[in-house]
Formats: structure tokens, sequence, C-alpha cells
């Protein structure tokens, strides 16, 4: 392991389509939505494998920080990075990259999301460090996931497969084009090509490179990163200057515009647990293709999820690819193909 080598966590999301277990109080990467483990300390121990424990920092909200103590053993505070309000990847990254870099700007940074189901330890933690090595040539890495659907909800990686570059047993892509959740008929085309994977959502770069890709490629981003900078020991003017900032993803910010952006095949299976959905995918089903967590009744019942988090038995009836979801928060009752709409119930709720 080496010092150079920083792990970044992103934390704040709000795991709206896991609702009513995910709430905005302890949202989905604090919960154990997939294995006996909350997701963030999933994600924390692959990353402990090949960095130091005291390189990998998590940027969330900062009322976050006690429910990431609790999810995380022995998690130091000086380790958080605090945001001063949700503004989505872009901001995130950026405010990140100037902590970081105060630290050491010439260090290779690896991000990765919270709330991934990564079961393959050995093979991600081969690759992502081939990438970490690679990452001190002046590149933003990223690592593709071979399609099996045209799934619309994911950015798509068109990368040119007949060149590549070796590290280790780890080959190296130049993308072409970086296209974000494109609609179906295009998903579906880039599919049937066979040299588009999705974006998984973790990259890796050199922190000094990061800011100079925003001056090129980002500049209305760049010229707030500067003012950010100056005022960093200024807390209110820091925020004053945060609030400012799009609230935009990285996605659509900087890695669609960007030249300088190299793909890896992961080898790795991957799951983003993106909704219910990903719960039924992931764990074990009956005769009928049902997934009952923690027991409950299915008669005349297939392609179903059961999920509860109280003492009350469910029984299903003579349903089709549904989902019955029970928890303190609430009862979720929806067909398997509506299961993207569940973050719509969160205004009601508010």
């Amino acid at each position: 392991m080496k010092n150079k080598y920083f792990g970044l966590i992103m934390a704040g999301g709000q795991g709206t389509r896991f609702w009513p277990y995910s709430t905005e109080e302890v949202p989905k990467q604090f919960l154990n939505i997939v294995g006996n483990q909350p997701l963030i300390l999933q994600t924390y121990n692959r990353l402990k494998r090949f960095i130091r424990p005291e390189n990998i920092y998590i940027v969330a909200d900062n009322k976050y920080l006690e429910q990431t103590k609790k999810s995380i053993p022995g998690f130091s505070d000086s380790n958080f990075i605090a945001e001063p309000f949700p503004k989505n990847t872009a901001p995130c990254l950026i405010l990140a990259n100037i902590v970081l870099s105060r630290i050491d700007e010439n260090a290779n940074l690896l991000v990765v999301p919270a709330d991934h189901y990564i079961p393959d330890i050995e093979i991600f933690a081969e690759q992502m460090q081939d990438a970490l090595k690679f990452a001190d040539q002046r590149y933003i890495i990223t690592s593709g996931i071979k399609p099996h659907l045209p799934h619309t909800g994911y950015g798509y990686i068109n990368f040119d497969d007949s060149r590549y570059t070796q590290v280790n047993k780890t080959n190296f892509f130049k993308v072409k084009e970086f296209k974000e959740k494109p609609c179906l008929p295009l998903a579906k085309k880039y599919v049937s090509r066979g040299n588009y994977y999705w974006n998984s959502g973790m990259f890796v770069y050199k922190l000094k490179f990061f800011k100079d890709f925003l001056k090129k490629y980002a500049c209305d981003y760049y010229k707030k990163y500067i003012q950010l900078e100056d005022t960093f020991d200024d807390e209110q003017k820091f925020r004053d200057i945060f609030s400012q900032l799009t609230k935009e993803s990285i996605d659509y910010a900087l890695m669609e515009k960007v030249k300088e952006l190299m793909m890896f095949p992961g080898s790795f299976s991957w799951n983003d647990v993106g909704a219910w959905s990903s719960v039924y995918e992931l764990n074990a089903k009956d005769n009928q293709n049902n997934v009952k967590i923690d027991g409950h009744v299915v008669i005349d019942t297939k392609n179903s999820l059961l999920f509860s988090t109280e003492n009350k038995t469910i029984a299903a009836i003579g349903l089709e690819n549904m989902v019955v979801i029970n928890t303190k928060n609430g009862i979720l009752v929806a067909p398997m193909d509506k299961l993207q709409k569940v973050k719509e119930v969160i205004p009601f709720l508010k």
C-alpha cells in the first residue's frame, strides 16, 4: 500500500427509491439492504484492502457523521468531509478535491459511491490498484460494466476496443464517447454494438489533474473552485460561495466533455443497488422465483419480493411481479416494473 493513494466514498445520497426502509434521516447506504452489513461498511472494507484506513475519506452532509461513525466502527471525524449543502456529485467532488489537495495534490484518488454491491473483493482490489497506478498518467479513469440489458438509468461509455494500454492484468481503453442516461431506443442500439459499457460511477484520477480538467472543460466550476480555495479558512465565505455552485452530477459537468478519459472493463460482479429490484435480483429465490426476506407466506405467487423489518408475517396470494415492503416508516406495494417511481412518493410525505 502506498500513502499517495486516497479513497473517497460519496455517501450523501438520499436513497429515495428505497422508501419506506430508506429515509432522509437514515438513507440506504447506512442500512443492511444487501448482505449482513450496511452498504457503506461493505464499501469501506473493500477499499481498506488496498488503501490505508487513514487515507479513506467520506464526503456527505454533516448530519450523516453520526450515522457514518455508527456504521463504521473506529471511523475518525477527521476523515469526514462535510458538504455545506447537498449539491450533487460535481460540487461534492470539487469540495473533496480542495480538501485532499491541501494534504497532497499529487495523490491519486479513487472515488466510489457508498451504496454499490461488489462481492468479488479480490478482483475489485486488483483492478483498482492497477487504475491507481495508471492515474499517474494525465487521465480520468472509469470502470465500465458490460451491459446485459438496455438500462436508461446509467451512462454509457463507447470505447476504442482496437487499442489499449495494459497495467499488470488490466487493460485500459480510450473512451470515444461518454453519454449520460440515453433514451431507450439509443440504449438498445448501444447494447447491440458491444463496445458500449455502463458507467459504474467509480473514477480514478490525480488530484491536481482533476483541477486542470475543470479549467479546460468546466470553466464556471473552475472559477468557483479557485474562489473556494482562496476562502477555505473563512467558513462563512466558503459556505456562501459553495451555495452558488450549480447542482449537477459530475457526469454531465465533466465526464461527457473531457477528452482525456480512459475505461477499463470491470471483471467483478457489480450492482448499483438503485431500487428494490436490486434486492430481488441479488437474493436467493424459491421455486416460483419469489424472494422472501425474513420468511413470509406465498400462495399462487411468483416473481415477487416480500420484505419486512417488522415482527409481522406478510401473506401474498395470487401476486405476480409484485413488491411488498413493510417497515416502521410505511408500506409499499408496487409492480416490479414501476419501482423507479418510488421516489415520487417522497414529495407527498413532505
